[in-house]
């Protein structure tokens, strides 16, 4: 079985260039049909990512989001990613003076971590296992 997290986001572009300058991710950019919505698709192993524009999202479900503009994008949810090298992203992180929330160097456990939010406020926490 796979998993596709749909994450509505203010700005495709920025969201785009978030994951592919800091994380070192390259989301694809697809579109629903010809002619329609552009979106970004992130595949990580067994779980895709798709980056939706909030307009978008809300034209095409009015009644299931209508709510959604009314709290902040990323409120509740955290996603967890697995990375190689940390010291990289780090060194990223500081070039593009993005902000950190969090920082662990659990050498007991051989477990590091950094936490950040993405630019919609998206929880991220990134380890690296040693």
């Amino acid at each position: 079985m796979q998993l596709t997290l749909t994450l509505a986001v203010a700005d495709l572009q920025q969201t785009a260039d978030f994951y592919a300058d800091i994380l070192h991710q390259s989301p694809a950019w697809k579109e629903t049909g010809p002619g329609m919505a552009h979106f970004l698709f992130l595949q990580c192993q067994q779980t895709g990512i798709v980056f939706r524009q909030l307009d978008d999202l809300e034209a095409e479900h009015p009644t299931l989001l209508q709510n959604l503009i009314r709290h902040p994008l990323g409120v509740g949810v955290q996603l967890e990613f697995a990375c190689p090298d940390l010291s990289s992203i780090r060194r990223n992180l500081e070039r593009h003076r993005w902000p950190v929330s969090y920082e662990l160097d659990d050498e007991e456990h051989q477990r590091r971590e950094i936490w950040l939010h993405d630019p919609d406020g998206y929880l991220l926490v990134l380890n690296e296992e040693r």
